[in-house]
């Protein structure tokens, strides 16, 4: 595994899916990217440079420091935020972008892996896309999962059955609850 500091690609994606206004959810943070097969982007407060910059020096790697902001892809989607910086993104913007609002029994659906219905989908928040990541949030206004999108816009919504697919999701909140953080389910299915 590598490690980098610094670059632009996070905030490219940032300002893609949800506008140049959500870089203001990155402001005080440097990006660090690790990658292997994969790589994750982490968010570095700037006091921890100097320590990350030591660690990089003597050859070890520093996976994990900061706030984890999700995972840059070679395929589509390009870019996977975690739910935390989703929610950052949405504290800094005052609205959501790229959303779907469930009800709470769609949440709780969700958080057993299950993707969001229809039926569960309260509001709509554009820009969606077909196979692009939205966010599942509560009417609480948390993020409990990231899926892909299943239509082009909000207006679809109209024409889909109660039972039809909205978002496929790839993340949940759940993960965490049904043992994530060992080898037992994979963090993203995509």
């Amino acid at each position: 595994m590598r490690c980098r500091v610094g670059g632009g690609e996070l905030g490219e994606e940032v300002a893609r899916l949800f506008g140049a206004g959500a870089l203001r959810a990155l402001a005080g943070y440097v990006p660090m990217y690790c990658w292997s097969s994969f790589t994750e982007v982490y968010l570095l407060r700037e006091e921890l440079l100097e320590a990350v910059d030591r660690v990089l020096s003597s050859g070890r790697v520093p996976y994990s420091a900061g706030l984890y902001a999700g995972r840059l892809r070679r395929s589509r989607p390009r870019f996977i935020p975690s739910h935390l910086l989703v929610e950052r993104v949405y504290e800094a913007l005052g609205r959501y972008v790229r959303a779907l609002e469930a009800s709470e029994q769609g949440v709780r659906v969700v958080l057993y892996g299950r993707d969001i219905l229809r039926l569960s989908t309260l509001r709509c928040f554009e820009p969606i896309e077909k196979g692009e990541v939205v966010s599942v949030v509560g009417t609480d206004g948390r993020v409990y999962a990231l899926g892909l999108s299943e239509v082009d816009s909000c207006s679809e919504l109209e024409r889909l059955r109660a039972e039809d697919v909205v978002a496929r999701v790839i993340f949940d909140l759940g993960w965490y609850l049904r043992g994530g953080t060992v080898a037992r389910e994979r963090k993203y299915r995509v």
